[in-house]
């Protein structure tokens, strides 16, 4: 499984969101530009998280995006979907008519669906809270470490 780099701008663009105080709208440019996202990349996803619920936009002054839940309430999975990405190792269990021995197959049914299962609880369970916490405890980690000395 690899994510698509859809879905990584997608959760650089949520997780910069997330920092922001309740409410606080911010342009998709502005956002992008910190994340080092591709504007024209950054205005496609943002339009597609905000039909699958989780951005809200509002044109104008004054205007931006902004979460469209608390980031306790969005989870990386629900991200990845809202990509069309799929949380799956195998390519017949994102798509079974790949292989006409799916539903036959033990390592399909015994091995590849159990394993999708626990990767989507994995990232079903991952919030964006969770991942701004654990940047700002690796950017305080990395501030406290000495500089090298050459």
């Amino acid at each position: 499984m690899a994510i698509n780099w859809r879905t990584d701008y997608a959760i650089r663009l949520m997780c910069e969101l997330a920092k922001r105080d309740v409410g606080q709208r911010d342009t998709v440019r502005r956002v992008a530009d910190t994340v080092a996202v591709p504007y024209d990349y950054a205005r496609t996803i943002a339009r597609d998280l905000v039909s699958a619920g989780l951005l809200t936009s509002r044109r104008g002054v004054g205007g931006g995006v902004v979460l469209a839940r608390s980031a306790r309430e969005i989870s990386i999975l629900d991200i990845m979907k809202a990509m069309d990405d799929e949380a799956s190792l195998s390519l017949c269990t994102k798509d079974p008519s790949i292989c006409s021995r799916a539903e036959a197959c033990p390592i399909h049914v015994g091995v590849w669906r159990g394993l999708d299962t626990l990767i989507e609880g994995y990232l079903a369970r991952h919030t964006l809270a969770d991942a701004v916490e654990l940047g700002a405890q690796l950017e305080a980690s990395l501030a406290e470490q000495p500089e090298p000395a050459f």
